[in-house]
């Protein structure tokens, strides 16, 4: 009797080498292409993180300007008070909307202020005595400084002060809205009153200072430029004209005299443009207790000029990128809800 004997063919040794070398080569791809993925996922990440801060902070500045207001009203003129005749009208408000450079701001201690700053007043219900009043004027500011966080951290955190640049915002409650006793002291029954520095260090603002109503909004804030703009209609057919008739160099201020164009009117609308940039650009850049000079040369001068506002904003767009510095700018054109655009002779 004949036993046959089956044999089953196999792999041979080079053949298992070979699906093996093919098996590591597509795992290493897949780990590199997983690996890029993550990395990719992770810098998109942190990236959103870095800047949701800067993002609340820009919307929530924007939405309390949109409120600003002045309450204008019309006014008897007498030129010739012994006639006892009326000669006319004027404008005339008792709050007060400016926006400035913050060299201003220099002179009353906020630290080291750069670009721009606003002031204004506005419904925004803030009180500290009256909860339940939600309509009560407030002042209100923001600007950039930089500086240390001593004295706006808790007493018992124990770590080293941080330098950063931040967004401020000027928040007294309506109590202390210093508006309404601007020079009271000063002025007779006969002077009319002044709404100029209501927010000034050298008077009391409520029960503090100016420095005791300052909040951080939001760090590594590197700049802050505010345009006042004329009407749609008045900015003609160009809507890439960045030009400002009634403020070409930024600066605005509604108690200017003799100036039937912005006297006691907000603007109809104002540009806001922040640039913000990353924790771990500031950490990098950061020189203690000294503003980065890579980053304080561009903005110590604010821009002066709206017809080169593009231009500015691209100069330091490009250094922030020459100097690998991770950034992004917030710009929206803010429309004041209040403004009644007009001159005093009644044309729109």
């Amino acid at each position: 009797m004949t036993v046959k004997r089956i044999y089953k063919a196999g792999f041979s040794l080079i053949e298992l080498m070979v699906a093996m070398g093919i098996l590591s080569v597509l795992m290493l791809m897949l780990t590199l292409v997983l690996d890029q993925v993550q990395k990719s996922w992770t810098y998109s990440e942190s990236r959103i993180s870095q800047f949701r801060e800067a993002r609340v902070a820009f919307d929530l500045m924007t939405k309390n300007l949109s409120q600003a207001s002045l309450n204008t009203y019309w006014d008897l003129k007498d030129n010739d008070p012994p006639d006892g005749l009326v000669d006319g009208y004027f404008r005339t408000s008792e709050l007060h909307f400016e926006v400035m450079k913050t060299a201003k701001l220099s002179s009353i201690g906020s630290q080291d202020p750069v670009g721009h700053a606003v002031f204004f007043q506005a419904p925004l219900g803030f009180s500290t005595k009256y909860p339940n009043l939600n309509n009560l004027f407030n002042g209100r500011g923001y600007f950039v400084s930089f500086g240390g966080d001593r004295q706006f951290r808790p007493s018992f955190i124990r770590s080293p002060e941080k330098f950063r640049y931040r967004l401020m915002e000027f928040r007294p409650p309506a109590e202390a809205n210093q508006v309404f006793e601007d020079g009271a002291e000063e002025r007779s029954k006969q002077e009319e009153q002044q709404f100029t520095e209501w927010w000034r260090q050298g008077m009391s603002v409520g029960e503090g200072s100016f420095e005791d109503h300052l909040n951080p909004l939001a760090e590594n804030i590197v700049t802050l430029i505010i345009s006042p703009r004329d009407s749609i209609l008045e900015s003609g057919e160009d809507r890439d004209d960045t030009t400002s008739k009634i403020a070409p160099n930024y600066v605005y201020d509604s108690n200017t005299p003799n100036n039937e164009a912005i006297e006691q009117q907000v603007p109809p609308l104002v540009r806001v443009t922040m640039i913000a940039i990353d924790e771990a650009s500031a950490v990098r850049l950061e020189e203690g207790s000294t503003p980065p000079e890579k980053i304080h040369a561009l903005i110590q001068e604010p821009p002066n000029d709206t017809k080169r506002y593009d231009e500015d904003i691209l100069t330091i767009v490009n250094s922030l990128n020459e100097n690998n510095i991770n950034h992004k700018v917030f710009s929206s054109m803010v429309l004041l809800r209040s403004a009644k655009w007009s001159d005093s002779s009644g044309n729109l």
